[in-house]
């Protein structure tokens, strides 16, 4: 990217991030927010986080979530002085850091804004976790700069974690969300710190019926390609909410969202019983020939699946012939 830098020019040689930053345009300083487009900045983003990670594993083990908060916001206000202006070490390097990157990639002074927004963001949605370095690890944890007995201890407290508050595994790993370096700084969080579960009063555990009605609230708020995307991951585990979304979409004619749906998650997993009982449901009335397929598909998967008892096979076997006689 070509920008002037017009007076610029840093006193005495020295150095400075507004001297790297290209001008804002009317169309980026229409920008919000880097929600949705988070993969355009991924190398800004992952720079940024991974200087606070290895100024926390190789400088300073006592720093806080606050004061890579304070860091930040420090650097976001004064992204036009000097580089000897920024006093902390933890703001020395993440400035340091950016200002290589933007010799190679600059952006606007407005998209460095949302950059760090962005982290800020990041660092709040871990505000829950009851550990004052909780982002601080996580990010040390994500970027693989924990020894082996560090990476063994943290994953052992977030599964802890999430015991306590009554969280499935799936949960704990959702926290966790482990990568390589290089495949974090290409990492967007489609739905990551939408599946992190609020702070509750008094942090009693949640019972099924309210993980279930939370989890349910956050599919519902959704944008659609998020809830495409989270039901190819858990639909088996969450399969209510599977025929909810497919009900959704039947009843706004979008079929061949449903079919791309469909062929997606039995590409994943061939014994989604639910998931052929929907699709029967769906196409009933529309197409009794294909709804009978799909429920006879039900039928063959009852007698593949060893985790049901007799009782309730017989049960669904029972109202699955029930279904295909109807048709006939």
């Amino acid at each position: 990217m070509d920008h002037e830098t017009g007076d610029r020019s840093i006193k005495g040689g020295e150095d400075s991030l507004f001297r790297h930053l290209a001008p804002d345009t009317p169309e980026v300083k229409k920008i919000k927010s880097l929600q949705g487009i988070e993969y355009e900045y991924a190398e800004h983003i992952g720079i940024t986080e991974y200087s606070i990670a290895r100024h926390f594993c190789e400088a300073d083990r006592k720093i806080k979530d606050r004061d890579a908060v304070s860091a930040l916001k420090n650097i976001r206000k004064n992204d036009n002085k000097d580089f000897s202006f920024f006093k902390q070490d933890l703001e020395k390097e993440i400035v340091k850091n950016l200002i290589e990157l933007l010799n190679e990639k600059p952006v606007t002074h407005h998209e460095l804004k949302l950059v760090i927004d962005y982290v800020l963001e990041i660092i709040e949605n871990r505000s829950w976790m009851e550990d004052e370095q909780a982002y601080i690890k996580w990010v040390a944890y994500v970027m693989n700069l924990f020894t082996e007995e560090e990476n063994e201890e943290y994953e052992k407290s977030i599964k802890q974690l999430a015991a306590k508050l009554g969280l499935s595994d799936k949960h704990a790993e959702l926290i966790l969300m482990k990568g390589d370096e290089e495949d974090y700084f290409e990492f967007v969080e489609e739905y990551g710190e939408e599946n992190e579960v609020e702070e509750r009063d008094e942090r009693e555990e949640l019972t099924e019926e309210e993980m279930m009605a939370e989890v349910e609230s956050r599919f519902l708020s959704m944008e659609d390609p998020e809830k495409f995307d989270f039901l190819l991951e858990n639909g088996p585990e969450f399969y209510e909410l599977t025929g909810l979304y497919i009900s959704e979409l039947s009843e706004n004619g979008e079929f061949g969202k449903i079919q791309e749906l469909y062929t997606k998650l039995t590409e994943k997993y061939d014994d989604f019983i639910y998931l052929y009982v929907f699709m029967g449901a769906t196409y009933l009335e529309m197409d009794p020939a294909l709804a009978k397929s799909y429920f006879e598909q039900a039928l063959r998967t009852l007698d593949k699946l060893n985790d049901l008892s007799d009782s309730t096979k017989e049960r669904l076997r029972a109202n699955f012939l029930a279904l295909i006689e109807k048709i006939n």
